[in-house]
Formats: C-alpha cells, sequence, structure tokens
C-alpha cells in the first residue's frame, strides 16, 4: 500500500510550494472531481501536448456518457514542457481539492521536476509518453504505460548497427535526449565515430554537421525534440559532404509537426517509439477522435486516451480518493483499447513494446514492431 508523505518534499520547499496534503483533500471540493493533464498546450512543443490533453478529454467525455455514480471533470496545466515551469503547476494540481489523479507529464523532464510535488499531496501519476528510466526508480505515486529508453536506446542503436553505419552521437542535453543518447551510445559503441552535444533550443547547428562531415559518419543519432531536429536535419542536407547521412532519433521528433518544419528533408528518417500506431491499432478511436477534434491523432493520443481510461476504471471500481486510486492502481488490470494494462512494482508497464516508423511521402509511416 502507497503511503501519503505528509511532510512536504525537499523540492517543493526549495521552490516555496506549498502543497496540500491528500487525506483532507477531497472535503472541500464542491464539484465533479477531475483528472489533469500535464504537458504543453502552448509553445513549440504544443503539437504533441494537444494531441495528448484531446486524447484524456475524449476517454473522460466517453465514461461520462456512460451515466456513471461519479463524473469526472478534466483540467490541464500548460507546462510548455518546461521543467523549471512544471514544479509550481503542479502544486496547483496537489492543491485544488477536486484533482484526483494525473496523466502526464509530456516529457521526461518536466515530469521529473513535478513528481516531488505530486508525491507530497499523494497524487497519482500516469504519463502516456515521459520516457527516462529514472522516473520509475524515484516515485511511487508514478506510472506510465510506454516503455522506457532503457528498450528504446537498444533499439535505435540496432537500427544504426544494421544499417552498417559509421555513427555521430548529438543530443539536446536534457533528461531525455541526453538519457537516450547515453543508452545508444553505450548500445552502439563499436561503430561510433564521433559525438558533441547542443542545448535545447539550438538554432544554428553548423559546427555540429563540420564535425559529422569530418568524421565521415554515414549516419546521426540525435537524442532531442523535433523543433531542433528539424533545423538539424535541414543543416545536413544542405551541405554536400553530409547530405546522404541516415538520420536517426527516439520518440521526441516523432511528431507530426517534424514533418511540417523539416519538409521534404524529413523523408526517410529512422524513428522509433513505444507508442502504437492509433490508425492501425484503434482505427475506429482514431476515426472518432478526428470527428471530435477535426484534426488527424498524434503519436501519444491512444496512450494519453488509455491512461485517462484506466482512471475512469478506477473510479468506477469506487476508487474516489487519491490514496484509494494510488493504491488500486499497483494491481488493477485493464483492458484499454489496443491494449490490456498493468503495472509492475516500478510502475513501468508490464507490457513493453516497441516500434519503428519512418516518414514517406510527408506522412509518418508505421514500419514494423521491434518488441
Amino acid at each position: 500500500m502507497k503511503k501519503i508523505i505528509s511532510i512536504v518534499s525537499a523540492s517543493a520547499v526549495a521552490l516555496g510550494l506549498t502543497v496540500a496534503v491528500a487525506p483532507s483533500a477531497f472535503a472541500a471540493c464542491g464539484g465533479d472531481l477531475k483528472i489533469y493533464f500535464q504537458g504543453a498546450l502552448t509553445g513549440p512543443y504544443a503539437e504533441t501536448g494537444i494531441n495528448e490533453y484531446n486524447g484524456v478529454k475524449l476517454a473522460i467525455d466517453k465514461y461520462n456518457a456512460t451515466s456513471p455514480k461519479t463524473k469526472l471533470a478534466y483540467d490541464a496545466i500548460d507546462t510548455e514542457a518546461s521543467g523549471a515551469k512544471s514544479p509550481a503547476l503542479a502544486a496547483k494540481v496537489v492543491a485544488d481539492e477536486c484533482a484526483l489523479g494525473v496523466v502526464g507529464g509530456m516529457y521526461s523532464g518536466e515530469t521529473i521536476n513535478a513528481m516531488p510535488i505530486y508525491d507530497g499531496g499523494g497524487v497519482p501519476v500516469i504519463s502516456p509518453s515521459a520516457t527516462n528510466p529514472a522516473l520509475t526508480n524515484k516515485s511511487p505515486y508514478f506510472h506510465r504505460v510506454v516503455g522506457s529508453d532503457l528498450v528504446q536506446g537498444p533499439a535505435l542503436a540496432q537500427i544504426a548497427i544494421g544499417l552498417k553505419s559509421k555513427l555521430f552521437v548529438v543530443d539536446d542535453a536534457t533528461a531525455y535526449g541526453k538519457g537516450l543518447a547515453t543508452i545508444v551510445k553505450k548500445n552502439a559503441s563499436k561503430i561510433i565515430v564521433g559525438t558533441d552535444g547542443v542545448t535545447e533550443g539550438t538554432t544554428n547547428f553548423t559546427s555540429v554537421v563540420a564535425k559529422v562531415a569530418k568524421a565521415k559518419a554515414t549516419a546521426v543519432f540525435y537524442g532531442g525534440y523535433y523543433p531542433e531536429a528539424a533545423i538539424f536535419i535541414k543543416a545536413l542536407r544542405d551541405n554536400p559532404a553530409t547530405k546522404k547521412v541516415a538520420f536517426i532519433a527516439g520518440d521526441g521528433v516523432l511528431d507530426g509537426e517534424y514533418i511540417k518544419l523539416a519538409k521534404r528533408n524529413a523523408e526517410g528518417t529512422y524513428l522509433t517509439a513505444p507508442g502504437e500506431p492509433m490508425d492501425k491499432v484503434a482505427p475506429a478511436l482514431a476515426k472518432e477522435y478526428k470527428a471530435k477534434f477535426n484534426r488527424e491523432h498524434g503519436l501519444y493520443t491512444l496512450e494519453a486516451y488509455n491512461a485517462a481510461y484506466v482512471f475512469t476504471q478506477g473510479v468506477k471500481a469506487g476508487k474516489t480518493t487519491r490514496a484509494a486510486l494510488a493504491d488500486w492502481l499497483d494491481t488493477a488490470v485493464v483492458k484499454a483499447v489496443g491494449s490490456t494494462i498493468s503495472f509492475s512494482a516500478t510502475g513501468d508497464p508490464d507490457k513493453i513494446v516497441m516500434n519503428q516508423y519512418t516518414i514517406k511521402n510527408g506522412k509518418m509511416v508505421w514500419v514494423k514492431k521491434l518488441s
């Protein structure tokens, strides 16, 4: 059984945050209990966040349409995927007497920084897309419905090895990008001809491209997110010495916005993700999503939907406090859309999958299942 932490976390104290503790939190709730979404709804990473939040909305709207005994509302905190902003916003969730659980965070860095706050308030969290391995080592309240980078990293390394490439590895120094690159380097050490690092928000990759050319690399792995990846791959394609270099990246790059930003340069990118292709796994739900929101689903729309669906099933089972819902998650087995979800003792999913994708004719295309 999980225990509510009665002492505010050190992170919260350092940030000057006040965290409401769960046992008395629901006494003052004057409306429906809420499931929050944490992620980017504005800023450069909003494309992923909007699609995830829409998945949450769809799941809860469908649940409420069944006229359940306990209805649920949804709400969101817009972190802009920032680890600097997420703790204060998480504190607002904890202080909301109606907040029951959180779907999120969207990215690893923002989630790592927010979890001590959620732990302090006993708030159960299910992430649809945060893959840093450290998350499940630190929090008793964190869960995710996707495999971690301990699975994704080796898969990416095997793609590079399979291409018989001379690999150059670059990361963006974020918890996600650097962490994933470290795992790739460990698993592809024999073929690496060079490494380099940038920072999130980098707009000039000229010096990195020069190093790739000097190393005579035939493939580049980029550990980071799609805004910078789009700039990087354009710089590679614009240089005659690197224009044919294979571009390999993880799920932080696999987004429709990457295609919009990189345009034709995105074609043929080697990509991986623990997220399932919604149009193949759940075509009826994908059509329902498009009809409701007038937009195509994103990579992690299905995972966000299923994370919210797990919460609805806990509430349906009568788990209407944070503590009861958190304990229920430890042993719950939920038949969700396209998969059965249950969690290991660490909060990782019992069922681990990894997929390979590419960009073909301006669209994300599923290639094959890797695990």
